[in-house]
């Protein structure tokens, strides 16, 4: 029987947040008010409204976009609009106010969000935001991709493929098929930050991974019981002194993490232990991004590593945000240098902050992304860097909120990977496979001030 095609869909649906962030303005009305209502005509957000009296109601600050159209239509000038101050104290200078602000919107409603006033901020800034999408060559952009006339895939493979196919005398494949874990996006679920509620808040990470169809990083120590129902949707990671402890999921598990220290090259040991625990087990060796990471990666991806993860803390990349994206490229460019990119999977995580983020990754030469304090924040998360929450960090998931959460983080990744493919879509592919390492469709800053201004001051 020939098997059907099913088109890859992720069911979003409305998932309002336990706590509400500040409004991003402030719209007062004034007391020499004449209730003419301009405001209520002119307003396309919903801000000012009739109500049930007849009168003008109150402003509704949390719809205003700071437009400032009912200032200026209001005859009576009794209208202000404000920036809120206790929204500019959101966040920190990478994950800002108005990242936090958006990435709430995606987690509630699953949808992309969209703006009616423009872009009013800085051109460029430094890592991901010196790199735009460059659609100018393009002829024929697939189009729609979200609506569905011309599908754009956006499943990539996770694992080790060979160099090259070996056939004998009579055209027969002597090569085995490459062992492989498909995901149908790009994104795989980091784990998440102990808290005070972390056991509910792992199972609820891991179901989503498992709705979406991706995986979710656990640290071994974590692993419970509420986790076993869903072992192939999540990839374990531990020491290389804990295989031992580990050695009952490496036989249930599709993937499994090593986090290597620096200096730890026993690659080939760590490997031919666990493949003899299971065979089919697809090994992922972590590390981090470091001035050494050009010269480890090349050595992972000789020793037989299926997939190579390097990262950098959240932290490091808002002290330097062009941490990681020179690091992405740099070790990407190391592979290709070597003749050994196609072999090996290349998965890169820190300092992703928006949608944009994931593709911008991708062109830079990564085939996955992990995802990690993004989707905390969309739990309520006050920007926590390290291994923990805060103490004042309102992420608590109850067993009550699983549920809640899981489509949370469905809406958030739902919503990221849309916009993916709106960027697939305008570059004219058809696939997030061929957006990998394709540097000629992107822009960046520091080429264009040089072919621009050559230098000068």
């Amino acid at each position: 029987m020939r098997g059907r095609f099913e088109r890859y869909h992720v069911d979003v649906k409305e998932a309002p947040a336990k706590f509400k962030i500040p409004a991003r303005f402030i719209v007062k009305r004034y007391n020499n008010c004449a209730d003419v209502q301009e405001c209520a005509q002119t307003c396309i957000y919903g801000v000012h409204v009739v109500g049930k009296d007849g009168k003008i109601a109150e402003p509704i600050n949390e719809l205003c976009r700071g437009c400032y159209v009912c200032v200026m239509k209001c005859p009576d000038l009794a209208i202000s609009v404000e920036e809120n101050p206790e929204f500019q104290q959101l966040g920190n200078s990478y994950f800002t106010p108005d990242r936090i602000k958006t990435i709430y919107f995606e987690a509630e409603s699953g949808r992309v969000p969209v703006s009616g006033t423009g872009y009013n901020g800085p051109f460029a800034g430094k890592g991901f935001d010196a790199i735009w999408f460059d659609f100018s060559e393009i002829v024929r952009p697939t189009r729609d991709g979200i609506h569905g006339r011309e599908y754009i895939s956006t499943s990539v493979d996770l694992g080790r493929k060979p160099p090259r196919l070996l056939f004998d005398d009579n055209g027969e494949l002597l090569s085995h098929a490459p062992n492989l874990v498909e995901i149908p996006i790009p994104m795989i679920l980091d784990a998440p930050a102990t808290c005070a509620t972390t056991k509910s808040l792992q199972l609820a990470v891991v179901k989503a991974a498992s709705r979406l169809g991706t995986l979710a990083t656990i640290n071994l120590k974590d692993h419970n019981s509420d986790l076993l129902p869903y072992v192939s949707s999540i990839l374990t990671r531990f020491s290389p002194d804990e295989i031992d402890k580990a050695e009952d999921l490496i036989r249930l598990s599709r993937i499994v993490e090593i986090d290597l220290e620096s200096g730890d090259y026993e690659i080939r040991a760590y490997l031919d232990k666990m493949k003899r625990i299971n065979p089919r087990i697809l090994v992922s060796f972590s590390c981090p991004y470091d001035e050494h990471s050009r010269e480890r990666v090349y050595i992972l991806a000789a020793n037989g590593a299926d997939v190579i993860h390097f990262y950098a803390s959240d932290e490091a990349v808002e002290r330097d945000p062009d941490l990681i994206t020179s690091a992405i490229n740099r070790v990407h460019s190391c592979l290709v240098g070597k003749n050994v990119r196609e072999e090996v999977t290349l998965v890169t995580s820190g300092g992703i902050a928006e949608a944009a983020h994931v593709p911008k990754s991708i062109v830079l030469g990564a085939d996955a992304v992990g995802i990690g304090l993004a989707y905390q924040i969309a739990l309520g998360c006050k920007v926590c860097y390290g291994n923990q929450h805060s103490s004042d960090c309102q992420l608590e998931i109850e067993s009550q909120d699983v549920d809640w959460a899981v489509q949370r983080i469905v809406n958030l990744v739902g919503s990221w990977r849309d916009q993916l493919l709106e960027v697939l879509g305008g570059m004219g592919l058809r696939e997030v496979r061929r957006q990998r390492g394709e540097m000629g469709r992107a822009m960046f800053y520091e080429d264009l001030e040089a072919k621009i201004f050559g230098g000068r001051e």
